[in-house]
This record gives structure tokens, sequence and C-alpha cells, in this order.
């Protein structure tokens, strides 16, 4: 049905069946770890608001001690094998807009009890893990369905129902909506995408009230992961792009962006004002300090950024890992002629790209491929329905669906590796040896998970 234009309801069953296999997977996933949803830097964003809640305080000792002697039945391993921390170096972000999941999660185990299943009110149980990670999913799917929103609106339906599956099912986001929903990719995903979808539906410089909720999502966005205030640049680049020289234009225009970056800034200082607390110096905050050597002093290498790396590596390199994110950067560039936007997208990128890459930790840790890139995927979407709105015959079309449906096979494939740790985690690893698994890969799940030995 792909290859014909699509009727207004195949985009919704298209969303409806990927909502469903998304959620499904999550639920089996949290079933087969005993009750586990929260994992890795999870934890992290987690604990905080537990915290708070229950202990009204940012120690997060307590909660970290819980997690060093929690297994999972998946691996038989404890959640968190390092040393207890007093404070969390997380962004409290997560906390702010997780909480109305956490509180479902609350209610829902206070009417268990009602029922008389002897479950704890407690914060740690897993009704609260379940709900914070399903909520932090469904915010996910409802980034994507902005981000086809806005293709649609640009590229036509067919366009933007291709390059929002493909970007779905064929990039790290599948990993961080389906498996580990309680690291912050999937909320900072949509916020991001709903900031990107304003500006680029909605006439922002002549509405005030859309320019304060650009402002405040943007906030929102910082606030889950601080890199996500480069995407400010987008509304900066637009305003640019249209300014004619009108000396009262330029005024009005400036009050805009002003209001929108003040707004950031102030929600941003909730977060200085959290780490004042919990580290007393700014200067100590983990993430600056944690890379630093005797070549650099903090964790930024501005001037060595290992771009190459971070791109193409087969160390979670984002176009060799997920080479459809590859297809849609070309086709952003391609089209920038003739949607002058694609300027200012991609500029939001390659600060994302710099960003990152200049990280003593550019490969980003124990990472399913580029996952910090999960806050351009909107940009993915665009880039893509751009490129497969090009496709005016159906022979074209046809393979628009067949390279998105063998990127997702790759994909699905590389997860599989991943949670089976054929590959590890966090050690580097040549492309060669990727490629090559993906030939042994299903017997060794099966093998994995069933708990036969492989062969």
């Amino acid at each position: 049905m792909l290859l014909r234009t699509p009727t207004n309801t195949l985009p919704l069953i298209v969303f409806a069946v990927g909502g469903v296999i998304t959620l499904a997977l999550f639920s089996t996933y949290f079933y087969m770890a005993g009750g586990v949803g929260i994992y890795s830097d999870g934890i992290g964003y987690y604990a905080p608001l537990r915290s708070l809640v229950f202990d009204g305080n940012l120690d997060v000792s307590n909660e970290y001690q819980y997690f060093a002697v929690s297994v999972s039945r998946l691996s038989g391993e404890v959640r968190w094998p390092f040393p207890i921390p007093q404070y969390s170096k997380y962004t409290i972000g997560m906390a702010v807009v997780l909480s109305p999941f956490f509180f479902a999660g609350h209610i829902f185990t206070l009417l268990l009890q009602r029922l008389g299943v002897p479950i704890a009110a407690n914060g740690l149980s897993w009704p609260y893990e379940f709900f914070y990670g399903t909520g932090s999913a469904v915010l996910g799917i409802c980034g994507m369905y902005l981000s086809y929103r806005a293709a649609k609106t640009r590229f036509g339906s067919f366009s933007a129902v291709v390059a929002t599956v493909g970007v779905w099912f064929a990039s790290s986001i599948f990993y961080y909506l389906a498996i580990v929903p309680s690291m912050s990719h999937a909320v900072s995903q949509f916020l991001v995408s709903a900031f990107l979808y304003l500006t680029l539906t909605r006439d922002w410089l002549a509405e005030k009230r859309t320019g304060l909720l650009m402002g405040f999502i943007l906030g929102l966005a910082t606030l889950v992961r601080p890199q996500d205030v480069f995407f400010i640049v987008v509304p900066l680049c637009l305003a640019l792009l249209k300014w004619k020289g009108d000396s009262k234009v330029v005024l009005k225009d400036l009050a805009a962006l002003c209001r929108i970056g003040c707004i950031v800034a102030l929600i941003a200082m909730f977060q200085v004002l959290v780490y004042k607390i919990q580290f007393e110096e700014l200067s100590r905050i983990p993430y600056l300090i944690e890379g630093a050597t005797d070549q650099r002093v903090t964790s930024f290498d501005w001037a060595h950024p290992q771009v190459a790396s971070v791109l193409f590596s087969g160390f979670h390199g984002l176009f060799s890992w997920h080479p459809i994110l590859l297809v849609s950067i070309l086709g952003a560039v391609w089209s920038i002629r003739t949607h002058r936007q694609f300027i200012a997208l991609l500029l939001a990128f390659f600060l994302q790209v710099y960003l990152i890459s200049s990280w003593y930790n550019w490969w980003q840790g124990a990472s399913f491929g580029g996952r910090m890139f999960s806050n351009c995927n909107f940009i993915f979407v665009m880039g893509l329905a751009s490129l497969w709105s090009r496709a005016r015959i159906p022979l074209v079309r046809q393979v628009a669906v067949l390279l998105t449906s063998g990127c997702i096979v790759w994909n699905i494939l590389l997860v599989m590796q991943y949670v089976s740790r054929m590959i590890p985690a966090e050690e580097p690893l040549l492309m060669k040896q990727i490629i090559m698994n993906q030939f042994n890969v299903l017997p060794f799940f099966l093998a994995r998970f069933i708990g036969r030995p492989s062969c």
C-alpha cells in the first residue's frame, strides 16, 4: 500500500501499528527482565525524582544502593555495579517531564494494595518503573508524529510516512523507545521535535504566544539534555534568512528571539541551581571534569573534534550503524536550493556533530549507535521526506520502500547483536565484525534468550 498515495487513514494506521509494536516490545522486555525497566543512565535520571518525592531531598545514595542490589533477570547482573554517588550528575529535566507518569504509577500501586496485592508504594516497585518507561516511550512516539506532520505539510503523505517509519525503526531511537526508554533520548527527541515543529509550521515571529511556548519547550529540552539548547539556532537562522533590511522588522524579530532565549535561560537556571546545591562550584560538575587530562582542562577538546569517527566509525558511528541517516542528510543538502529551511536544520545538526565530536567520550559510552543524535530525528525525517518527494514514478517509490525496509532489517539485527552482547557495549570494534555478525545473529540471539549455548 505504501507504493500508492496514502489515504487519510493510512498514516494513522501506520502510527497505531508502530506504537503498538514499540510499546509491546518495551512491555515484553520489561516482563522478561522481571519488572525491571530502568538501566544505566536511566537510573541517574530516575533517582532524583524518587528522592524528591519520597525523601524530600536530592541525596540519591539510598536509591543507588537499591539499584546496586537489584538484579535484571535477563542479564543476571545488578543494575548498578559502580560506586554509590551522593548526588546524581544527570539533569533534573526527566524528573520534571515524566513526573505525571511517575505519579500515575504511584496511584496504580495504591490500587494494587487496595486489591490485596503485596507491593510497596515506595517509588521503587515495578509499577513506577513501568509507567515511567511507558511515559517516555509515548512521548517519543508523539515526537515522531510531529516530525511526520511537519514533513507531510511540505512533502506529501507518501514521503512523510516512508521517512518517519525509516527513522523510527532504522535508527537508534528505536532502541531507546522500545528497549531502554528510561534514558533521556525519547523525551529529548519529543521536546526538540515539538520545538522545531512550531518553528517551521507557525508564524512565531508574529504570534507572541507561540514564541513563548517555543521558549518553554526548548527550555524543558535543555533541562533534559543541555546539548538541546543549540537548536535555538534554527529560529535564529530562519529569521536571518527572511530579513530584508527593514529596521522595524529587524527589531521586532529580535524581540521575538530574545523572548524565546530568555525563557530558555530562565528554565536552564533551574538546573544551574540544582548543580550549585549539589556540587557547590559549577566547575565541579562531573560532566565537565570526568574527561579532563593533562592535555585538556575539561571533558571537551574543542580544537580536535573526532568528526570522522563519530559519523563513520564502527564504534557507534552514526552513519555506519544507521545508514538511512546518511541518506537523510544527503537529501537535506540536495534540497537546500528549493527549501531554504534546510540551511537552518543542517546548521543545527552540524553543531550537534561538533559538540559530540569534541567530547572526550565521543563514542557516547555504552551506546546503541549514535544515541546522542536522537534529538535530530526531526531533521532526519525532513531530509528523507524531501528526498522521497522527488520520487514521481512507481519504480523510484518502490526503491524508497525497499531501501527503507532493508535499513529497518539491518537495524533490528543490530539491536539483536547489542542486547544479546554479541558485540560489546563500550569497546571499539570494526564495521567488518558488525557486518559478519549480521549473518549469524539470529541463532546467537535465540540461543542467548532460550538459554542454550550458541553454536
